[in-house]
Order: structure tokens, then C-alpha cells, then sequence
């Protein structure tokens, strides 16, 4: 199955903290093992940068994309005209960030791992946690 996941889950996976949810890190685990197929968003990226910079995960921008990169079961989706208008119909998220990982996930028809609640209580989407 596919899924896109939120930067949260991405880096709690990566760096093993606990309070990822149990339903996402198998699925996480499961993508590493060829089961499933992960998009991350552009957004995310952009997100790792800002708190890598801020020193709040130890993750960095380079490292993931990297991991990203040497796996076939990882996609980076970029932003582009369809996701921007796909977020444009997701009025039950307010912020920009949010919305556009939304948007990628409606366009690509898939669910999202987050714990967002802004992304949870969505009625445009679906969530994995």
C-alpha cells in the first residue's frame, strides 16, 4: 500500500523516539522490508531543515535525503501546480504547511502517517497513527 508520511513521523522513525505511533512504525518498518511504498513531501523537507537549523532533532536535511535516495521504497514528492490546487479544497486546514501535505496526500489518493491533529480531524483525508 501506499502512504505519505508527516514530518513528524518520518523523524520519529528515523531517530527511534517512542512516541511514535505503534500503527506507523510498523508501516514504516514494513516500507523498509519492500511491503509498502512511503511519499514524503517537499514540505517535509523543508521542515528538517528549519529544525535541524534550530537544533530540535538531530536529524539533518542531508542524512535524510540520503536515506531517502538509497531506497526505492521512498519518494519525494515536490509541490507543484495539481497539489497547490488539490490544498486549495482542504478548508479544515488552516496552516500552510499542514495543508500542503494534505493536498500531496489527497492528489496521490493515499493516506497519511501523522498524529497532526489538524490532519486527523480533516474530513478531506485519511490518517494512519
Amino acid at each position: 500500500m501506499d502512504y505519505l508520511a508527516d514530518t513528524v513521523a518520518l523523524i520519529r522513525y528515523i531517530e527511534r523516539h517512542p512516541a511514535l505511533g505503534q500503527r506507523a512504525k510498523r508501516i514504516l518498518q514494513e516500507t523498509d522490508e519492500g511491503v509498502h511504498r512511503v511519499f514524503i513531501s517537499g514540505v517535509t523537507l523543508m521542515e528538517t531543515l528549519y529544525l535541524s537549523e534550530a537544533r530540535k532533532i538531530s536529524l539533518n536535511l542531508h542524512d535524510l535525503v540520503g536515506r531517502i535516495n538509497t531506497s526505492v521504497n521512498y519518494h519525494i514528492y515536490l509541490m507543484d501546480a495539481q497539489v497547490v490546487i488539490v490544498a486549495a479544497t482542504i478548508d479544515d486546514v488552516r496552516e500552510l504547511h499542514d495543508r500542503i501535505i494534505a493536498g500531496t496526500a489527497k492528489h496521490l489518493n493515499v493516506p497519511i502517517l501523522t498524529s497532526d491533529q489538524s490532519l486527523t480531524r480533516s474530513r478531506y483525508i485519511s490518517t494512519v497513527w
